[in-house]
């Protein structure tokens, strides 16, 4: 069986640390606009009668894997940015229902073909996937091991740093300010290179998840950290401490706290998503099995002179 090429790394987005920015914003675009906050839900944001719930972030964040959950928890500003997109995207559809754009005769006959055509996409699909179940034994063992072997040169992890942090913020647009963020942020350099670098952490860094960590933001590939600081932390020799390094929200003092070579994924590490791969390639199997099945070879008539009339009216 051909194996598809697996991508190991989580889309981590930006902690504000030293992760990249956030994934609330593509998070938006697929939610539902939220009903009222029920009144047991205790309510996060609020625009006038429009609000965000409590249950709503929960069940964003618990849709999300492991690790881009927790980078996306430690980057207030994009959760907050991904709020008010939410709370503009609710007061938007109440302006539309209130001057009855649903009723407009265009819209309406919009809305019923879209159902329509998603009703009859949701029956097909439910359907075909009832009758094209994938073993509960598949893949086998074996068949995973074998698997792996044969995708093993696409099975590859880059270079990983385990890389702990003091953050300042700085305000954007105010020299004096950020001059001054940036001189106490060389002095905290100076006291970590000298002291207990966890414990400066804990009491002086404005990021408070890495902070209650001593520091730690976790171990990615340079990819996944903001752009400002890769080349200092590639530079950097574990235990080393680097210089205050700036970037968009603020400076950032670093520590190398351990540096991993690229390596291919253990069997072990990748066998989970393995399996799951060769479970979805298999159904995908099955299903186009299914639906020639149900219009074998030979037996479809198709009038070739209508199809090419029909071609020749579309530009």
């Amino acid at each position: 069986m051909r194996i598809k090429s697996l991508n190991l790394l989580p889309p981590v987005r930006a902690a504000a640390g030293v992760l990249l920015a956030s994934c609330l914003g593509a998070a938006s675009a697929q939610a539902p606009v939220a009903p009222a906050t029920p009144a047991a839900d205790k309510v996060v944001a609020r625009l006038g009668e429009v609000t965000v719930g409590q249950g709503e972030i929960e069940r964003l964040l618990q849709s999300m894997p492991e690790a881009e959950r927790a980078a996306v928890k430690a980057n207030r500003a994009s959760i907050e940015g991904w709020l008010r997109q939410r709370v503009a995207s609710e007061a938007l559809l109440r302006e539309a229902q209130s001057k009855g754009w649903a009723d407009r005769p265009e819209i309406r006959a919009r809305i019923d073909a879209a159902l329509r055509e998603y009703t009859a996409r949701l029956v097909s699909t439910a359907y075909l996937e009832s009758v094209t179940q994938v073993p509960a034994g598949y893949p086998s063992d074996a068949e995973v091991a074998a698997a792996y072997e044969q995708g093993k040169a696409n099975f590859g992890l880059p270079a990983a740093y385990r890389v702990a942090q003091i953050y300042l913020a700085a305000p954007a647009g105010d020299a004096a300010a950020v001059a001054k963020v940036r001189e106490e942020a060389g002095k905290l350099a100076a006291q970590a290179r000298q002291g207990d670098f966890a414990a400066l952490a804990r009491s002086r860094s404005q990021d408070a998840r890495s902070a209650e960590r001593g520091g730690e933001v976790g171990l990615l590939p340079l990819a996944q950290m903001l752009p400002e600081v890769r080349e200092t932390v590639a530079r950097l020799k574990p235990g080393q401490v680097s210089d205050a390094v700036q970037s968009g929200s603020g400076f950032h003092v670093l520590k190398l706290l351990e540096a991993q070579p690229a390596r291919t994924a253990t069997l072990e590490e990748i066998k989970p998503r393995l399996q799951a791969v060769l479970r979805q390639q298999r159904q995908q199997q099955l299903a186009q099995a299914y639906l020639a099945g149900l219009v074998p070879a030979g037996s479809l008539n198709i009038d070739s002179a209508a199809l090419d009339a029909a071609l020749q009216k579309v530009n």
